[in-house]
C-alpha cells in the first residue's frame, strides 16, 4: 500500500503542475464558456483524465508492469472481451481503487472538517496536493456528491485507460509471438 500511496501522491503533484501550467491555455479556450458550471466540469474532467493517463503510465508502463501482467494473465489463454479483462483488472487493481477512494474520502474528511470548525484551511491544506483527485467538488455544491463523483471518475477513467493499454499490448505479444 505504501507503493500506491506514493505512486497516488506523485501522479497527483504532476497532474497539479500540468493543471496549472496548463490552465493558461484551458482558462484562454474555455473563456468563452459563459456557463460557469460547465467550465468547471470540462477543467474537471480535463484534469480527470490527465489524472488516469498519468498514474497510468507512473504505475504501469514506466517500468513495464503492466506488460508482465498481461503476458502473465494471458499466456496461456486467449484474449475474450473487455468484460472479462475488467474483471481480471478489477481483480489486481482492488488495492489501487481502494486508495483512491481512500485518499478522495480522507481529504473530504478533512475539508469538511476545517470548513465546518475553523471556516479556513487549517489542518486540511496539506489536501491541496491531491486537489486533481476531488476537483469535481467545485463544480457540485452538495457536500460529498463532488468527492464522490470525483472518486468514481478517477477510478473509471484509470480503468478505461489500463484496459485499452492491455488490449494494445496483447495484440502486439500476439502478432509477434504467432
Amino acid at each position: 500500500m505504501k507503493r500506491i500511496f506514493w505512486n497516488l501522491t506523485l501522479v497527483s503533484l504532476i497532474t497539479l503542475i500540468a493543471y496549472i501550467v496548463l490552465y493558461v491555455i484551458w482558462g484562454a479556450i474555455l473563456n468563452e464558456v459563459e456557463n460557469t458550471t460547465l467550465r468547471l466540469s470540462l477543467i474537471a474532467l480535463m484534469t480527470t483524465v490527465a489524472f488516469g493517463a498519468i498514474l497510468l503510465y507512473i504505475s504501469k508502463i514506466k517500468k513495464s508492469v503492466g506488460e508482465d501482467e498481461v503476458l502473465a494473465d494471458y499466456r496461456n489463454k486467449l484474449w475474450r472481451s473487455w468484460f472479462d479483462d475488467l474483471k481480471l483488472i478489477i481483480r489486481r487493481e482492488s488495492r489501487m481503487l481502494t486508495c483512491i477512494v481512500g485518499v478522495v474520502l480522507i481529504c473530504f474528511a478533512l475539508n469538511t472538517f476545517d470548513r465546518m470548525i475553523f471556516d479556513r484551511k487549517t489542518i486540511s491544506v496539506l489536501t491541496f496536493f491531491f486537489a486533481p483527485m476531488y476537483l469535481f467538488d467545485t463544480v457540485i455544491n452538495i457536500p460529498f456528491v463532488g468527492y464522490a463523483l470525483s472518486a468514481v471518475l478517477n477510478c473509471a477513467v484509470y480503468l478505461m485507460f489500463l484496459l485499452l493499454y492491455r488490449k494494445k499490448k496483447y495484440n502486439y505479444w500476439m502478432k509477434n509471438n504467432v
